[in-house]
């Protein structure tokens, strides 16, 4: 018993900010000017831009920051790290209230959210509500009982969350007979029917918090489907608004099969619902999630390739648990890829907790070129968003210098988070995590409809949690001084596309197409250094990459042979965490062209901007905290903001 008992303490810490399940808004006006001043007031240009927003349309489009990953009290993981927080106050926290985290923190948004939505756990939404309920007999039993005591007694809730998900991770098609009174997944299951009630409270909440023009909330879940040893094919499903399915199907209904999600939800959402669904974490994927052969192992078909498409036209690429663009050794030497990396490539042998190149987003979109040949549909056409996947009721709360935690009460202090718990279960701790990232998305105004459309066109990007604004754009004919022009807007629309769009075909004369990358620095941390342009490509069977620097701050050059330029030497103090305020650029652009195309070759760009260097939440923590930053952690962090892709696709 006393091993038992030992082994549900380091449980206790791991399970944690670490969600040891399966485990913004400023909207700026969208026409770049050079040299123009950033806002020393990060709240009133917020204020001044979203009240534009909300009296008229801006064609030309608006940045929006938001966060569509986001967990409270409904979701069985919070609620066993002590969060008491439900969905009501996410959404104020979200918004710009000041409101107390777990473990009695009061915290607040520098500057609130544009857009957002709770994306609580599906399959445990049933049981969690049903322990809840004095009236129901799971009420009284002792795992239910030691799970409402996780806000006093945070062993003894962790004890009871960890039990519930071994269950599930045992046998994840059946329900927990001893709260759902069967272990048949079924609609007639007493946890399916309570999920449903709590699906209606969950649109309730969204449509509460909703203020067109200002604050756009979403009803949504996070479809939670697991493997053994905590590996994941998570989504979070989103919903533009109008009229939604009844219920929820949750990954346990649905035998944890993204196929069957997919199907359920081109069958449920109809007329005028439409839904979007995100992955995220496919660096916990184990190699499945970003396959060229479905969940299962069956191959693909033609049919499933056209639904997932139309359903999951994004991807988290960044969060609190790591990074998933792409990693060092797996696909790529781009050595801008070690960056908040959680596990190391796997070696013979391993199947958990390590890393393949099946796992990494630039390496799936490489691999969609050659399915989009054989197939005719590219199933990893992706536009990119980050979120921060809080389980603190915290939306948004990316900042490093202040970072309140994202699990519960088991991070919510410096002390807390600087430890670096493991076990053999869950061999990665809070010192390998992040604050998260930020959504953004290029819209018309603040409202449902043009958030959602903006996502579900992929014109959206991603950043490491700051607030920079970053746009890209690419077309045959463009000028080679377009990024400089003051109708640069206007004529990238008229004749190109924005991020995630496809190039128009080719004219016979056209040679390579022209990129253009904008980016400005959010007004509340460092400049920035670099823009790079990412390219991927696919000729004779095989695919390829290369990172090309674009324009860089400081007035560098590249070095012709390699496309980099040099370190601009931005400094970092980390005696108290000060940093060069005389290198950097407040905005950085660039008209690029290709010198490598081949009109042949299907391929894709991206753009990924980067601040100067400042330093990392576990440097701030240790200042904080009178202690020496851990060994091993990165003392300082790039701070980036990655752009949706813009894929070429040849002549048949």
């Amino acid at each position: 018993m006393e091993s038992r008992a030992s082994a549900f303490r380091t449980i206790s810490v791991v399970a944690c900010s670490t969600l040891i399940l399966a485990l913004a808004g400023v909207a700026w006006m969208a026409r770049p000017r050079r040299a123009r001043a950033v806002p020393a007031d990060a709240k009133h240009a917020s204020a001044s831009s979203r009240q534009a927003s909300a009296t008229a349309p801006n064609p030309l489009r608006n940045a929006y920051f938001g966060d569509l990953h986001v967990h409270t009290s409904y979701s069985l993981d919070a609620y066993g790290l002590g969060n008491r927080n439900d969905p009501r106050m996410a959404y104020r926290y979200g918004r710009g209230d000041s409101v107390v985290l777990p473990g009695g923190i009061r915290s607040q948004l520098k500057v609130p959210l544009d857009f957002m939505a709770v994306t609580d756990h599906d399959i445990w939404l049933g049981e969690l509500s049903l322990c809840q309920d004095p009236t129901d007999p799971a009420y009284n039993k002792q795992v239910c009982r030691d799970l409402r005591s996780a806000d006093q007694d945070p062993q003894a809730g962790a004890k009871a969350m960890f039990s519930m998900l071994q269950f599930q991770l045992k046998d994840p098609s059946e329900r927990t007979e001893e709260i759902c009174g069967s272990p048949t997944a079924d609609e007639q299951n007493k946890c399916f029917q309570r999920a449903r009630s709590i699906w209606q409270q969950i649109q309730v909440n969204a449509d509460e918090f909703y203020q067109p023009g200002t604050f756009a909330t979403f009803a949504g879940f996070e479809w939670t489907a697991n493997f053994k040893r905590f590996g994941m094919l998570h989504r979070n499903v989103i919903f533009r608004g109008g009229k939604l399915p009844d219920s929820v199907f949750s990954a346990v209904d649905l035998n944890n099969t993204p196929e069957r999600l997919w199907e359920w939800l081109e069958r449920d959402c109809t007329g005028d619902c439409q839904v979007i669904s995100i992955p995220h974490n496919t660096n916990f994927g184990w190699g499945r999630d970003l396959d060229t052969k479905n969940s299962d192992g069956t191959p693909f078909t033609s049919e499933g390739l056209q639904r997932r498409a139309k359903t999951e036209p994004l991807i988290e690429v960044f969060q609190i648990k790591g990074n998933s663009e792409c990693s060092p050794g797996l696909g790529t030497n781009d050595e801008q890829c070690n960056f908040e990396q959680l596990f190391k490539p796997c070696k013979p042998g391993e199947e958990a907790f390590c890393a393949r190149a099946s796992d990494y987003v630039r390496n799936a979109l490489k691999t969609g070129l050659l399915v989009e040949q054989q197939y005719g549909v590219n199933p990893f056409k992706y536009g990119f968003i980050s979120d921060t996947d809080t389980h603190s009721s915290s939306p948004g709360a990316t900042q490093e210098e202040n970072w309140p935690g994202g699990g519960g009460q088991n991070d919510n202090e410096p002390e807390k988070r600087l430890k670096a718990p493991s076990s053999k279960d869950f061999p990665v701790g809070g010192l390998a995590f992040n604050p998260g990232g930020l959504a953004g998305v290029w819209a018309e105004q603040n409202t449902r409809e043009s958030i959602f459309d903006a996502l579900k066109r992929r014109e959206s990007f991603a950043t490491s949690g700051t607030r920079i604004r970053v746009r890209f754009f690419a077309g045959w004919n463009y000028p080679d001084d377009l990024d400089k022009s003051h109708d640069l807007l206007e004529q990238a629309y008229k004749t190109g596309v924005p991020m995630g769009g496809d190039l128009p075909q080719r004219s016979a004369n056209s040679q390579a197409p022209r990129l253009v990358v904008w980016a400005t620095k959010d007004p509340n941390s460092a400049n920035l250094q670099k823009i790079q342009i990412i390219k991927g490509w696919a000729e004779n069977g095989q695919t390829f990459e290369q990172v090309y620097d674009v324009v860089c701050s400081d007035g560098l050059t590249p070095d012709s042979a390699t496309h980099r330029y040099p370190d601009n030497e931005a400094k970092v103090d980390l005696s108290d965490c000060s940093y060069s305020p005389d290198k950097g650029a407040s905005e950085l652009s660039a008209t690029w062209s290709d010198p490598d195309f081949k009109a042949s070759d299907r391929a894709f760009y991206y753009a990924r901007v980067f601040e100067n260097p400042t330093c990392r939440w576990s440097t701030h923590d240790a200042i904080a905290a009178h202690v020496k930053v851990p060994d091993g952690v990165p003392a300082t962090i790039q701070e980036r903001a990655w752009s949706s892709p813009i894929w070429y696709t040849p002549a048949q």
